[in-house]
C-alpha cells in the first residue's frame, strides 16, 4: 500500500469515494488523514449530518412517505376508493393529479442532486447510485406509478442497505412495487390457478434479470430451466391494492396465484410452501460464488479501472463469500488493497455525465444549484437519474461515453457552471480554485489557464482533462 501521505493520494481517495472533491473533504482529509477518512466513510452513522449546512431532510418531507401512504395520495385507484362517493376522475382532476405527480417526480430529481452534492456521507451516496443501477428501474414503465414509487425504492429499499448485507439489499430490491412493476412480476402467476381470470401467466422477466444481472451474472452458470423454476417460485410475488391487506411497502404475496409444486432450482430441490420458496432461492442466489465474483468484478471496475486487475476480484470475491456478503467488509478490503492504491490507476477512471456535473459542481462549492437547469443539463448529457430503460442500467466506463459530442457538451456545461448561471450570476473565483487544487492539476492545465483570459479560466479549470477523470 502507498504511504497516504502525498496530495496525490488524498486527491485519489477524495475523487473515489466522493462524487468529486470539495474544498471542505480535502481539508477534512488533511486534518483526519486518509485511513480515518475512510473509516467514517464506511460507517456514515458516525457522521455528524449537521455538518452539511444545506442538506435539510425536512425540506423533503413528503418524499419519506412508505408506499401504503403514496399510494393513498398519488394514486388514482386509491383516492377513488378512499372517498367512495366518486365512480371516476373529471378532466380536470386528472390533470391536478397528473400536475401532482410530476412536481413528486421532479423534486424526487431535486433531492437525489441535493444529497449527492451536500451529503458528507458522500460514500453512502456513490454507493446508493452504483446499487441503483445495478438494480436498475425505468421511471417511463408504468409512469404515474413508478414517478411517486421511485424515491421510495433508493431511498428505502436502497440506501440503507448499501453498506450492510447483500442478501438484505437483494430481498429489499425484490419485494418492492418500483422493481416488481418494472420487471413484470407482479403479473407473474401460476398459469393452472382456478382464480385466475386475465390472461397472465408465467413471466421469466425478473426471475430472468435476478440471476443474469443482480446475482450470478451473464455467465454464472444457471439455464434456462432455472429461469422457468425461479419464474415459478416468483408466482404470486406481487403488490397490494385496494382489496387486498394494506402493507407499509406495498409488497402483497397472493397464495392463489403461486405455484405449490416442488422445483429443482441450481441443483437445489424446493419444496413447495408459498413465500417462503422465495427467501430460500434468494440464499442459494445471494450466496453463490458466481454472485461473489460478480458484484466484485463490478466493484472492481467502479472503483478502480474499467478492466480491473484478477487479482483484486479474487481478493474481493474470497472477502465476500468468507464476510456472506457484507458490503462494507468487501469495500474495506477493496480501500486497502494495493491495486486499489496502485499510482497507473490514479485519475483513469473516466466520469460518466452525472459524477462529472456533481464533481464540478462540488468542486464550484455550488450546494443548491436550480433544479430545472440541472434536469435540461443530465438530459442533455444522457444520464438523468431514473431514465435508463433497460434493467442494466448505466454504465460507468469511459467506451460508453467518451465522444466528441459529449466533451462539447460538457464544455458547455463547465462553462455555464464558470459564468455564475447556476449560482446566482456569480461568477466562479478560478484563483481560489487553483490555490486549492494547485496540485489535482498538472503543470501544462495550469500554465495554460493562466496564460488565458481571466473570464475564461474556471471554465478552462472545470473543462480541463483532469476534471474529465477520477
Amino acid at each position: 500500500m502507498t504511504s497516504l501521505s502525498s496530495p496525490k493520494d488524498i486527491f485519489h481517495i477524495s475523487n473515489r469515494l466522493s462524487f468529486g472533491m470539495s474544498e471542505k473533504d480535502i481539508d477534512k482529509i488533511n486534518k483526519m488523514g486518509i485511513n480515518s477518512y475512510i473509516k467514517e466513510q464506511l460507517n456514515p452513522k458516525n457522521i455528524d449530518i449537521n455538518t452539511s449546512q444545506t442538506f435539510k431532510v425536512s425540506k423533503y418531507q413528503k418524499l419519506n412517505m412508505n408506499v401504503a401512504e403514496l399510494f393513498k395520495n398519488y394514486n388514482s385507484q386509491y383516492i377513488l376508493f378512499q372517498n367512495g362517493k366518486k365512480k371516476s376522475f373529471s378532466e380536470e382532476e386528472k390533470k391536478q393529479l397528473n400536475q401532482k405527480r410530476r412536481k413528486f417526480f421532479t423534486d424526487t430529481l431535486e433531492f437525489k442532486i441535493d444529497k449527492s452534492i451536500n451529503n458528507p456521507h458522500q460514500l453512502e451516496e456513490v454507493m446508493t447510485d452504483f446499487w441503483f443501477n445495478h438494480f436498475n428501474v425505468f421511471v417511463y414503465k408504468m409512469r404515474d406509478l413508478q414517478q411517486i414509487l421511485i424515491t421510495n425504492y433508493e431511498q428505502k429499499a436502497i440506501q440503507p442497505h448499501v453498506l450492510g448485507k447483500f442478501r438484505d439489499l437483494l430481498a429489499a430490491t425484490a419485494q418492492h412495487p418500483s422493481m416488481l412493476y418494472y420487471l413484470d412480476n407482479w403479473q407473474n402467476v401460476n398459469p393452472r390457478s382456478n382464480k385466475q381470470k386475465s390472461k397472465k401467466g408465467l413471466n421469466e422477466n425478473y426471475a430472468r434479470e435476478l440471476m443474469e444481472l443482480h446475482t450470478l451474472g451473464v455467465d454464472g452458470g444457471y439455464t434456462q430451466n432455472d429461469v422457468i423454476s425461479l419464474a415459478r417460485i416468483l408466482t404470486g410475488w406481487g403488490i397490494m391494492n385496494v382489496n387486498t391487506p394494506q402493507s407499509d411497502n406495498g409488497f402483497y404475496f397472493n397464495e392463489k396465484l403461486h405455484d405449490y409444486d416442488d422445483k429443482k432450482f441450481l441443483g437445489h430441490t424446493i419444496k413447495g410452501s408459498g413465500i417462503e420458496e422465495v427467501s430460500q432461492a434468494l440464499d442459494i442466489l445471494a450466496y453463490h460464488p458466481a454472485t461473489a465474483n460478480h458484484i466484485s468484478y463490478k466493484l472492481a471496475q467502479f472503483f478502480v479501472s474499467d478492466t480491473p486487475p484478477n487479482s483484486l476480484i479474487k481478493k474481493l470475491a474470497k472477502t465476500f463469500v468468507d464476510s456472506e456478503g457484507n458490503i462494507k467488509i468487501v469495500l474495506g478490503k477493496l480501500f486497502e488493497s494495493e491495486e486499489f492504491w496502485d499510482t497507473k490507476y490514479y485519475g483513469n477512471k473516466f466520469k460518466t455525465p452525472y459524477q462529472y456535473v456533481i464533481s464540478v459542481l462540488r468542486m464550484a462549492n455550488i450546494s443548491q444549484p436550480p433544479t430545472n437547469m440541472m434536469i435540461r443539463q443530465l438530459r442533455d448529457l444522457q444520464m438523468l437519474p431514473y431514465n435508463y430503460i433497460s434493467p442494466d442500467g448505466y454504465k460507468n466506463t469511459k467506451e460508453v461515453w467518451l465522444s466528441p459530442d459529449a466533451m462539447i457538451k460538457r464544455l458547455n456545461f463547465a462553462t455555464t457552471v464558470a459564468q455564475g448561471k447556476l449560482n446566482n450570476n456569480e461568477q466562479i473565483n478560478s484563483r481560489e480554485l487553483l490555490k486549492t487544487f494547485t496540485n489535482f492539476f498538472t503543470p501544462k492545465t495550469i500554465q495554460t489557464v493562466k496564460n488565458s483570459d481571466q473570464k475564461w479560466q474556471s471554465a478552462l479549470i472545470f473543462g480541463s482533462p483532469e476534471m474529465m477523470f477520477k
